[in-house]
């Protein structure tokens, strides 16, 4: 018996960030409360939210993790 779990695809810079704002809006958050209890400055997360293609990758871990989440690679085609 197989479950499927629910995923997003995300193919840019843009996607991500707003999926991570959909995500943190359904979580009630603040920019300024999620920075607050990480190390990820309100600034960084606005210009993620915005699709910034430079933001540092640590850093969107850690807001990923932040807001309950996590990340998963699969091959195309694997689904």
């Amino acid at each position: 018996m197989s479950s499927t779990i629910p995923s997003t695809r995300v193919k840019n810079p843009e996607e991500l960030g707003r999926y991570l704002l959909k995500e943190r809006r359904s979580l009630k958050l603040t920019q300024k409360e999620i920075s607050e209890f990480t190390d990820v400055g309100r600034k960084f997360i606005l210009e993620l939210e915005k699709g910034k293609k430079n933001a540092r990758i640590g850093k969107v871990f850690e807001l990923i993790d932040a807001l309950g989440m996590e990340l998963h690679l699969v091959k195309r085609g694997d689904r």
